[in-house]
């Protein structure tokens, strides 16, 4: 077996593992520990995973389509790529509001923000919502936090926001 081949299949290993967490109740407590804040993000948090292998946590990367070291070119892309992520782990995605009400426990809403400099997408961010209320965000090397003004944090960011979805799990 060759390096690829041994890569390959570690990576479908873990998606197996990322499936079965993500249809699980979040434990988002991991994120306390060094090991799980190093290795975890934004879109660990948006799909509901703290399992640490920050190699699948970019868009496109759970469904295989997209490199790890090639930028975005589109939102559609990144929409795309978005769904094909969420259909990988058999989790529903649709797109949904701010104000729209979750229906369920097994619900929670995503908001999807892009940083685009020179009409070149820089990078990604997620916010996400368990409960229509509180809105909580998770960077790299840094654990869990509640967002106390939304406003601000956008702005402050220079995010900008690109749509919500609504996740069942």
């Amino acid at each position: 077996m060759n390096k690829q081949e041994r890569d390959s299949n570690m990576e479908e290993k873990y998606k197996e593992i990322l499936i079965k967490e993500v249809h699980e109740k979040p434990k988002f407590e991991k994120y306390k520990t060094t090991y799980y804040k190093n290795e975890t993000n934004c879109y660990s948090h948006a799909v509901g995973a703290t399992y640490p292998f920050s190699e699948l946590y970019r868009i496109g990367a759970i469904c295989g389509k997209k490199p790890l070291g090639q930028m975005y070119f589109s939102v559609e892309e990144i929409k795309e790529l978005l769904f094909l992520d969420f259909k990988t782990l058999n989790l529903k995605i649709e797109e949904s509001s701010k104000e729209e009400e979750l229906e369920s426990p097994n619900q929670y809403k995503i908001l999807l923000c892009l940083k685009v400099y020179r009409e070149q997408i820089f990078d990604f961010h997620f916010l996400r919502s368990d409960d229509n209320k509180t809105w909580t965000e998770k960077w790299r090397f840094r654990e869990m936090r509640t967002i106390r003004d939304f406003k601000m944090e956008l702005y402050y960011g220079d995010w900008i926001p690109v749509g919500y979805y609504k996740v069942t799990r």
